[in-house]
């Protein structure tokens, strides 16, 4: 029973996450990126994308982003989880995501895998997967944003960048933190 006086509350799941030590943070002052990993090889059922959509969303929120962003940003790492998931056949391999605030103030979420294989979306319209990367395409661009995805400069993974808001050019693109 708490003291009288004294708030009691729950905490979020972003503070429980980063109690844990869970969360990397920048040694920025501005603490505007943030990372973690996931076990690529799982089975997309596995119960670690609902806690890492959720820390999402609560850290686009408590970044100040509206709901509609933060929303996407949880759509975006659940099809970007589970396609790594899926699509990396080593259980052993690690991926992470990061939530990146860019210098113009828009969300980037960065899954990063050490795969290959690009995305794509399948032709089959009669089959019951294979729209993620549409999804989050149309996500991004509700959102004045886009999907791009850039190989690691040793060539042996690549980096999903989903834009929530306008990219920033090429050059100034630089800058975002790479992990």
């Amino acid at each position: 029973m708490p003291e009288a006086g004294i708030a009691s509350r729950t905490p979020t799941l972003t503070e429980v996450a980063d109690a844990m030590g869970l969360l990397e943070r920048p040694h920025g002052p501005d603490g505007r990126f943030i990372t973690w990993a996931f076990n690529c090889g799982a089975d997309p059922a596995f119960r670690e994308v609902r806690p890492c959509r959720k820390i999402a969303a609560e850290i686009a929120l408590s970044w100040g982003h509206s709901q509609e962003t933060a929303d996407a940003a949880e759509s975006i790492v659940a099809e970007l989880m589970a396609n790594t998931m899926q699509h990396v056949p080593m259980a052993h391999e690690i991926g992470s995501v990061a939530l990146v605030e860019a210098s113009n103030g828009s969300l980037v979420v960065m899954v990063h895998d050490r795969s290959r294989a690009r995305p794509y979306r399948r032709l089959d319209d009669n089959a019951e997967r294979g729209r993620g990367i549409e999804l989050v395409q149309s996500l991004c661009r509700g959102l004045g944003g886009r999907l791009d995805a850039l190989r690691d400069k040793d060539g042996r993974g690549k980096c999903l960048e989903a834009w929530l808001g306008p990219c920033l050019p090429w050059l100034q693109r630089g800058s975002l933190p790479r992990y």
